[in-house]
Order: structure tokens, then sequence, then C-alpha cells
């Protein structure tokens, strides 16, 4: 441990890995036994849960009562000790004998907290332990000198407001992504998905794939985009794509700037696209996290549907993560809040805006429903002919404009607009002359 390593966990916080503890108390017992449980963790005695250092005397009566705590679990817990200035260190591995108790029961590291486990969560916990955990493990095809992005780091370390001069190892090995084996980096799953240009070749399910189809049904695909770029891009690509295509009305303010009213609140959208690549399953390859966009409605899943230990009584009320490191690393930049809380969150939005509020389907994916209200708007907007003449009447005036001005300036979907023109191509009144990005329109009547 340095001062630099210290001061940097210091600034990031309690985590999935991490927790801050100013002196010894009877809860010790249930974090020693919540990171054996999960993915093992270090615990910070002298440390305030602010990240405050108040210290703490080291003496050998203080290690032998946090030695007797790990011993009186069942099985007892493996601990190491490191001190550093005046905080002790107390490492606990992930345990190889779970589950472990202590004298308050059973619980599990969730997000920065010690959870207890109910009798139905051991159970579920006990069934779910022979199965490998996607994200934790260590992926063969990566190459740290060519797959790794430091500028997607940089990026990340800005994005939770995270400042260090440590070097790009250490920091990957505290944020629990990477492991060293004799002297040689080897990155976990979830670094690739966060710390990566591309995981196309390296973890391709973890690809979203985005598509509007013409009408409600999976015929005809207007428009297609596959995002393969680190978890944070493919994010904020696909909720860019969504956005495109969401139908947005203009409300003047008495300003120069108009308000966008979106016919979805913007926020309950990114909260289910961003739960939907949280809570994925990523051990089942060939098949993606997809958006799909109807007339009448869009449909967000994810493969796998609901995680292990969440049925739909408890569904939208309990916080059960299948991607716990994905979950953390998301929740020190904000992406989510980690308790749990998408789902009531997504209602009360739409609620808030008077919305129908979204169905949810679970099977072997789990699907989140939007219904798009006035479905047959878009093909009224096509067949008005005041739409017709507002788009031909601003192609007459600037030939080079686009669909998208095109939209915003009538106050329709850029989809509609689209439809819109082609079928003023086939009647003959409009025409493309040269390439799509570099010609122009001509009106012909």
């Amino acid at each position: 441990m340095t001062k630099k390593e210290l001061d940097y966990i210091l600034q990031n916080g309690e985590s999935y890995y991490v927790e801050f503890k100013e002196n010894v108390n009877k809860s010790l017992s249930k974090e020693i036994t919540a990171f054996a449980n999960a993915s093992g963790g270090r615990i910070y005695i002298g440390v305030s849960d602010s990240g405050e250092i108040n210290g703490i005397r080291i003496t050998n009566k203080l290690k032998s009562q946090i030695q007797d705590c790990a011993n009186n679990c069942f099985p007892s817990v493996n601990i190491y000790f490191e001190e550093f200035e005046n905080i002790l260190i107390v490492d606990i591995p992930e345990g190889t004998e779970k589950p472990y108790q202590c004298s308050d029961g059973f619980y599990i590291r969730m997000g920065a907290n010690a959870q207890k486990m109910n009798r139905d969560k051991i159970i579920d916990f006990i069934q779910a332990e022979g199965h490998l955990r996607f994200e934790e493990k260590l992926n063969r095809k990566y190459d740290f000198k060519k797959d790794f992005s430091e500028e997607k780091l940089k990026a990340y370390l800005r994005l939770a407001g995270i400042t260090t001069g440590l070097d790009n190892e250490t920091i990957l090995l505290n944020l629990g992504v990477a492991e060293k084996i004799e002297d040689e980096i080897k990155m976990k799953n979830a670094g690739i998905l966060f710390f990566s240009d591309s995981v196309e070749l390296l973890c391709e399910q973890a690809t979203i794939t985005c598509g509007v189809f013409d009408g409600n049904e999976r015929v005809h695909v207007l428009n297609r985009k596959d995002y393969s770029m680190d978890i944070v891009s493919n994010i904020e690509n696909a909720l860019h794509f969504i956005k495109q295509e969401l139908r947005v009305k203009y409300e003047m303010t008495g300003t120069a700037q108009r308000k966008e009213i979106y016919e979805f609140p913007l926020a309950a959208i990114r909260e289910a696209v961003i739960n939907a690549v949280v809570h994925r399953d990523y051990l089942l390859s060939g098949s993606h996290t997809t958006i799909e966009i109807f007339d009448d409605r869009i449909e967000i899943s994810n493969p796998g549907g609901l995680p292990k230990g969440l049925d739909k009584k408890s569904f939208g009320k309990r916080a059960v993560r299948r991607n716990q490191i994905i979950a953390s690393l998301l929740h020190r930049i904000n992406f989510v809040e980690n308790m749990g809380t998408g789902i009531s969150k997504i209602k009360t939005l739409m609620r808030a805006e008077s919305k129908k509020e979204p169905e949810f389907e679970f099977g072997n994916f789990f699907t989140v429903i939007f219904f798009r209200e006035n479905s047959s708007e878009i093909s009224s907007e096509i067949s008005s002919e005041i739409s017709s003449e507002k788009i031909t009447a601003l192609m007459q005036a600037n030939p080079n404009i686009s669909a998208r001005i095109l939209a915003e300036k009538i106050g329709i979907t850029q989809r509609a607009v689209e439809k819109a023109i082609r079928i003023l191509k086939k009647r003959g009144i409009v025409e493309r002359i040269g390439s799509p990005k570099t010609g122009y329109w001509k009106v012909t009547e």
C-alpha cells in the first residue's frame, strides 16, 4: 500500500470491494462474511464512511479481536492484515466453503453494503454458486498491450470524479477488474467491457443491437445499428439511437430556445437500457441486448430473464444483481443507484407524465415494452398533404436540407420525414440528385 493508492481508494469511496469502518464493532463479522460469500474485499479500519482518516491504535489485542470475529464465523473465514500508518486493513479473500454464517445470520455483499440473506435467498445462493460468474472470469483472448484502452480508463475516472497519480495496473487491480499472475496483468471480462475500444472479438455478446421496423411486426427493417464498443459508449449510443426515433413536440418558451417534449420520459428509457445491460446474462453467447422500435411500441430486451433469486412477486421490490462488478462500476459514475430502484423509477417517471406504464415480460429474455400513443400518427403524418407541402417548400428553399432538420422544422419524427420523402419520390414530386451525403434535392412539381 502506498500513499497514492490509499488516496485513490479514499477518493473512490466504499464499493463492492471496499468497506470503511471507524472502529471495530459488532457489525464487523457481518462485513467479513458478506465479503467471503461474494468476491472478497478489504475493510479499512480507522476510516469514516465519508472516507476521512480518523485513524485507530493498532495493537495485537485489536488484531486478535478481529481474528476472533473471523474464526467465530461458520466456517471460519481466512483474513490477512496490512497496516498503513494508523489504518488497519483487513483483507478477506473470496471464500472457498460458501456459504459463510456469522452469529447474526448469512450476509452477502451487494453494492457497497452487506445484505442479509433470507431462507429462499440462501437456497438460491447455494444453487447459483456452482455456476461460473462471467464478469470475474479472466479472458484468455485478451492481450493487455493490444486490447487495453488507456483513454477509456481515463474517461471513466473523469466521469467518476477521480484524480490519481497511480499507474494503470494499480487502478485496474483496485477496481477489481484485473488480477496479477506471475507479475503479468490479466483482465477479467468486466474490465474488458469497460476498458476496451471494442468488444466485438473479445466478448461479442456484449453488443447492443438496435433496429427500427416498418409497422408493428418484425418484417421490414428500416434502420439497424450494432454497437460493439465499451459498455459506457454502447449505452450512450443506444440512447442516442432511440432518441432520434422518438416523436417530439416543440413548445415555445418565449425565449430563443424551444422546449422539446418527447413521447416518453428520456430518463425512463435510460433506466430501461441500463437495466438491460447490467442484468443480462453474459454467459449466454450468440444473443445481444436488443432495442426494437415499432410504430406502436418500443421493446428493450436482454438475454437471461430474471436473475436467480428474483421471482415475479418480488420483481421491482427486491435488489438482486446478476453482475455485481458491472453494477458497481456503473454506480461509481452515477449510471445506476445500485439499490434496485430502476423498475420503480421507470414506473414513477411514466406516471408523472401521465403515460401508460410499460409491460414486463419474463422468460429466456427479460423485456420492457413501452407503448406508443396514437400509433396511427406516423401514417397520418406521411399521408398529410400539409406535411408534404412543408417538406417540398423547405427543400425548395434549401436543396441541401437534411431529414433531421426537416423533422425539427416541421415538428414530426425523422422517420416520418424519411417515409414521406419515399412517397414523394415515388410520386415523382422530388428527386435526389447526387449521393445521399453530398447531393441535393430537386422539387419537380
